[in-house]
């Protein structure tokens, strides 16, 4: 698969927004929750999805350049109504954090990344 193919195949649809409780020692979390792509952007069925990349940061771009997580794909095909998640940790609580999520093909080809989306980071106690 192209790295053209995936520019448009993963979507972030929701980051988890919580509001937080006062503090600004690290330790905080965001947890990122997306839908996993099917098709590639040309309509065709992904075979070769290997990973995704999850990159935050504290400015409103964070891809490519923020720090990044690396997500494995799920080896079977999800349900569609069940989305992926990964927690970011040894976060700032209470700082807002931009996030975006590439799709990683077998070749170490990345997609184009989603649109960022933005939470403020919270305690891991907190839902």
């Amino acid at each position: 698969m192209s790295q053209r193919k995936l520019a448009r195949a993963v979507k972030v649809t929701q980051v988890a927004l919580a509001l937080t409780l006062a503090g600004c020692a690290s330790g905080g979390v965001l947890d990122v929750t997306f839908t996993a792509p099917t098709t590639n952007v040309d309509g065709s069925p992904i075979t070769d999805l290997a990973s995704y990349r999850v990159y935050y940061a504290t400015t409103e771009r964070p891809c490519p350049g923020g720090r990044v997580v690396t997500a494995a794909a799920p080896k079977a095909r999800l349900p569609l109504d069940q989305p992926l998640k990964v927690r970011l940790t040894g976060l700032r609580m209470g700082t807002l954090y931009y996030v975006a999520v590439t799709a990683v093909n077998s070749q170490g080809g990345e997609s184009a990344c989603t649109a960022a989306a933005s939470a403020r980071a919270r305690s891991a106690e907190q839902k």
